[in-house]
């Protein structure tokens, strides 16, 4: 193995800079797909909410699910006080640790689990751009036909998608965790 000097004149093996380059290819692709997924649950959520918003009620599967514009100005699923300031820093600041928590650990975290926390991201940012710039969330998914039910959107899907496999994800490790210490 041979030696080399870096761009800030520091000596370094060789097979170290051929690993750096690989984990680098491998960091920059999973950024792009995270972020593909990010603007990809932002972007169709928001399309479906201005074709309720444009169209009102749409028959999706009769007697079972039908699109309806419902303005949604409570915090989460229509729990708690109006305060679109609350709501707005509420979620900035549980993004913001969720945005922190993967850069900062970002090598101690598998690809999968980022992919449950961008879930969560792209919900999150999509809701707030409702609360700031409609005053409401646009929530549409409605099974009322069906089964009493409250009305939500993709984004609250897709939120609820990454909590519940995040919290599958450290069931797991815990419970992995208990049974080596019981050997």
């Amino acid at each position: 193995m041979r030696e080399i000097v870096n761009k800030k004149g520091r000596k370094m093996k060789e097979e170290n800079n051929i690993q750096d380059k690989t984990n680098n290819k491998k960091t920059k692709k999973e950024y792009i797909l995270l972020v593909t997924i990010i603007l990809g649950i932002i972007i169709i959520d928001q399309i479906l909410k201005i074709i309720v918003i444009t169209k009102g009620e749409i028959q999706i599967i009769p007697k079972l699910l039908k699109f309806s514009l419902t303005e949604n100005t409570s915090p989460a699923y229509g729990i708690g006080s109006n305060s679109t300031i609350m709501y707005v820093i509420t979620n900035v600041v549980i993004l913001s640790v969720i945005f922190k928590f993967v850069t900062n650990q970002n090598q101690y975290v598998d690809t999968k689990f980022k992919i449950f926390l961008s879930f969560i991201f792209a919900g999150g940012i999509s809701n707030i751009n409702d609360k700031v710039f409609r005053g409401y969330v646009v929530e549409f998914f409605d099974f009322s036909q069906f089964i009493k039910f409250p009305i939500f959107n993709l984004a609250d899907i897709f939120t609820i998608i990454g909590w519940v496999c995040i919290a599958g994800i450290f069931a797991k490790f815990t419970v992995k965790e208990w049974r080596n210490s019981k050997k």
